[in-house]
């Protein structure tokens, strides 16, 4: 009678402790970031940007140089256009001779004429009062206006506006004069632009 062979089966059950460790690992997954990488990479990418605009902003300086090396030429042109340009537009001078007539310092004035002329220096007593009248006829000023200005030691005493509306044009004025220790006297007529039309200095001298 053949001999009969038992097989063994052999079944290794694992430890509770063990399964649940195990079984928790396989069946879930931690993720962890890795900072010091990702900074990394972000700084080489800034620093890429970095340099490309870098370049590009030497590119744009060196351009910008020989521009500025090309100014000097240009402004030196364009002052030189300019300068042209003001030349043509100058306005001519005024030629008194052709727009004074007559001038002249008097004691009065009698239907738009002058009395007389006043001697200089104009002679007064320390307590005398003196009307002194600037007569000034003028020509090809119609339509415009001037300025009879009267000054003491280099200080504007009156200023009287004349409109001008027919050629030619007679005008006068007037100031009222004492004697006092500085008598520096000017009188002059100016044009609208202050262009001087006519002007005359004296003096006071004590009888």
């Amino acid at each position: 009678m053949p001999e009969k062979k038992n097989i063994v089966i052999k079944v290794k059950y694992p430890t509770p402790g063990k399964t649940s460790g195990k079984s928790t690992s396989a069946s879930g997954m931690i993720t962890e970031w890795n900072f010091k990488r990702i900074g990394l990479a972000l700084g080489s990418v800034l620093m890429i940007l970095m340099a490309l605009f870098y370049f590009s902003g030497s590119d744009d300086q060196k351009s910008d140089t020989n521009t500025q090396l090309a100014l000097p030429e240009q402004a030196a042109e364009i002052k030189s256009q300019s300068d042209v340009a003001i030349n043509t537009t100058e306005k001519p001078k005024l030629d008194n001779s052709k727009l004074v007539v007559r001038a002249q310092l008097t004691s009065g004035i009698k239907k738009s004429e002058p009395v007389d002329t006043i001697a200089l220096p104009l002679k007064v007593d320390k307590k005398e009062t003196l009307w002194i009248h600037y007569f000034i006829e003028l020509k090809g000023m119609k339509g415009k206006a001037v300025f009879h200005e009267w000054w003491l030691n280099g200080e504007l005493i009156s200023r009287k506006k004349v409109n001008i509306s027919a050629d030619p044009w007679r005008t006068a004025s007037k100031q009222v004069i004492t004697y006092t220790t500085n008598n520096d006297w000017i009188v002059r007529v100016v044009d609208e632009s202050r262009n001087k039309l006519a002007e005359q200095s004296f003096n006071l001298k004590l009888k």
